[in-house]
């Protein structure tokens, strides 16, 4: 039994030791294999129970090979920047099809020399596919099965992971959230005097659009208005203040464009007869009859020109809408509708605190029936708010005029109501009159005007600072106007009439003990040429004629653009000093549309997609595997591995988080292979292969021995 009982451990050392030769052999040839975990044969003795104290039976060895799945390869730099290395524990999850099905296993790998294939898709070169939660554009996990709303980040399903393409990536586009602007405004300027700048923003389109704002020197020291007109092919702009709840009116301004080509090219066609625009409810209507008297016929002729056809819808507005009309002693030109300065075929809307103005521009057409202003859907430009209106107008009732006894305040200087008062006696007492009607309010309001320009030094007789006027449908004056002084503000206290005193638009006042005049400036500077205070902080705008979204803050559309003129006190942007106007920068986000470059992938598996305007995305987060025993993993052709009993299960985890391991972008993980331990160990492994046969040639020889005996 002894002699072949050596016989068998012999063998069994030639097993075992071919058994670690193998191990090594495939380590050798896998050395340069991303991501490959070295073989290490251990040996365990095979014990044949002893059943004499004084005989000895030969038991054998037994190879016991253990995969080192959870050492860590060395990090090699690469070029490629879809070459993806993990620096911790953790496997990337790749599966043998681009589009997973039923029958397709998900696997597990260290093997992330990744590359794009004739689809796109992302797959190493053992041919598995890389597994990613798809995001959103701010980087927040999906559903790859677009009709659960709700990611589920430890199920390795197709419900979940999808394979990662990057030919679908697309383009980008991102609209202008931002514009920083920082210039010298001269303190020596006079009155009136205007600057501008001009700005390039970027629609959700990604089409460039220009604007310019216009900064003009007010009759106030220090302080100066702005104004942008809308980008051309929109319909409404409006810069509104930095109330942080509710943002005020600065200006609002819409617009009609009537120069824009047709099919063949022809920019300047005129409506055709009977063409109509509806501005606040009036209807105008473009009639080629030269001898028209209607008050609303926009009068034209085959032979007259767009621009004369523009003036001439303007002048019909003003004519017929008394809120559109000059108004005044002092003629007081009104521009809330006026012929644009940069374009004699562009009218521009622009309310002056009487109240919003709605233009209805669908029935602008040429004699083909085709539009002839950009604009084709109805717009409103909003009212601007009171702080920043030129002036405030105090609309009186005519149903209910001020009884005698009655006062109002304006500038600290009280003036009593008195039935049947004569009239411009430059008294502080004003007429009224106990029959309430249109024609006694017009006397009453033509009385206090003057009465005002009589007491007051602040107003002269014949100026502009104290008007009266019509609104509404008024056919006599029934509105009075307080211009705002060139220096300081004043109150108006109207509590002591009993009758109704309103804005134009009959909105009501806050209090008509404390009305305020004053107009707030755009930008006010303190004695040192730093800003004090700025008024502007937002744009709204409107009705892009390309398609692009509104630029609203509504859940559908895009972010109103922020201006950023600057810090309070600060010279780090809008300032006024001596010497000319002085651009100092002009900077925006937002970009044109631009094509899919490249990937970033950061350190916690966020794949970012970047575009030739420099502009990223993220596309895809990718998740590592992590097991409880990663040396139990069952080892797959292709450097892949799957889950076994004595690996435990998978969970998801987002890389360098706890146990997962960071991604390393453009580098691989080497294979753990040592080739001078492997050698040393091949020259032992040979020994003992060489002992084991010694063993067998030995115990052969005792064998023939015996037989011989025998003979």
């Amino acid at each position: 039994m002894s002699l072949f009982g050596a016989l068998s451990s012999g063998v069994s050392g030639l097993t075992a030791q071919s058994s670690a030769m193998g191990a090594i052999s495939d380590n050798i040839t896998n050395v340069n294999t991303i991501g490959y975990k070295n073989t290490k044969v251990n040996f365990q003795t095979l014990v044949t129970k002893q059943t004499s104290a004084t005989f000895y039976s030969a038991g054998g060895v037994q190879s016991k090979p253990r995969q080192a799945t959870d050492v860590q390869g060395l990090l090699q730099a690469s070029t490629s920047q879809t070459d993806i290395a993990i620096a911790g524990k953790g496997f990337f999850v790749v599966n043998e099809a681009n589009e997973p099905g039923n029958s397709d296993q998900f696997l597990y790998t260290r093997s992330g020399s990744f590359f794009q294939d004739n689809q796109g898709y992302l797959k190493n070169t053992s041919g598995y596919f890389l597994q990613g939660w798809p995001t959103d554009a701010n980087g927040d996990v999906k559903p790859a099965n677009t009709s659960l709303t709700v990611a589920n980040k430890n199920i390795v399903s197709t419900d979940y992971l999808a394979s990662v393409n990057l030919n679908r990536v697309g383009g980008t586009a991102s609209s202008t959230t931002k514009i920083s602007i920082g210039a010298n405004l001269p303190s020596s300027d006079s009155t009136g005097t205007t600057h501008k700048t001009d700005v390039q923003f970027f629609d959700t389109l990604g089409t460039a659009n220009t604007m310019s704002i216009s900064y003009t020197k007010m009759s106030r020291s220090n302080q100066w208005s702005m104004n942008i007109e809308p980008p051309s092919g929109t319909s409404v702009l409006t810069m509104e203040d930095n109330t942080p709840t509710l943002a005020l009116v600065y200006k609002s301004t819409g617009q009609l464009q009537f120069n824009i080509p047709n099919a063949a090219g022809d920019a300047s066609r005129i409506p055709a007869d009977g063409a109509t625009v509806v501005i606040d409810g009036t209807t105008y209507e473009f009639d080629t009859n030269t001898s028209s008297t209607a008050t609303k016929a926009v009068t034209i002729s085959p032979t007259t020109t767009l621009s004369a056809a523009v003036a001439a819808l303007v002048a019909a507005i003003k004519a017929q809408d008394v809120d559109y009309a000059n108004y005044g002693t002092g003629a007081v030109t009104n521009n809330r509708v006026v012929v644009s300065p940069g374009s004699s075929t562009t009218i521009l809307f622009q309310d002056q605190g009487t109240g919003a103005i709605a233009v209805d521009p669908t029935g602008l057409l040429d004699s083909s029936g085709t539009a002839v202003t950009t604009q084709t859907a109805s717009f409103t430009a909003k009212k601007q708010n009171l702080a920043y209106t030129d002036a405030t107008q105090l609309l009186f009732s005519a149903g209910t005029l001020p009884t005698s006894g009655d006062t109002i305040t304006i500038n600290s200087i009280t003036y009593t109501f008195i039935n049947g008062e004569a009239l411009a006696d430059s008294d502080k007492t004003v007429y009224t009159n106990a029959t309430p009607n249109a024609a006694n309010l017009a006397t009453l309001l033509t009385d206090l005007e003057a009465a005002v320009e009589a007491n007051d030094p602040s107003f002269s007789a014949g100026g502009t600072r104290i008007n009266t006027r019509k609104t509404g449908t008024a056919t006599t004056v029934n509105t009075l106007v307080l211009k705002s002084l060139s220096s300081g503000s004043y109150t108006v206290d109207a509590s002591g009439i009993t009758g109704a005193v309103t804005q134009p638009d009959t909105t009501t006042f806050a209090s008509k003990a404390g009305i305020d005049v004053d107009t707030k400036a755009g930008i006010k500077f303190n004695s040192s040429g730093l800003p004090s205070e700025f008024n502007v902080g937002k744009l709204e705008i409107l009705d892009y004629a390309n398609g692009a979204a509104d630029m609203d803050d509504a859940a559908v559309n895009a972010k109103k653009i922020t201006m950023d003129f600057g810090t309070v006190g600060e010279a780090n942007g809008m300032t006024q000093f001596g010497s000319s106007f002085t651009p100092v920068f002009i900077t925006q986000d937002g970009s044109r549309f631009g094509t899919f470059a490249g990937v970033s992938i950061n350190t916690s598996g966020l794949m970012t997609a970047l575009f030739d305007n420099g502009e990223t995305r993220p596309i895809f987060q990718l998740p590592v595997a992590t097991f409880v025993n990663p040396n139990g993993l069952e080892g797959r052709t292709g450097n892949t591995w799957n889950a076994t009993e004595a690996s435990g299960d998978y969970t998801l985890r987002t890389p360098d988080n706890g146990p997962a391991g960071q991604t390393i972008q453009s580098a691989l993980e080497a294979s753990t292979v040592d080739i001078g331990e492997e050698f040393t160990n091949m020259i032992v492994v040979q020994r003992a292969y060489a002992a084991s046969a010694k063993i067998i040639s030995t115990a052969d020889s005792m064998l023939g021995e015996l037989m011989r005996t025998k003979r």
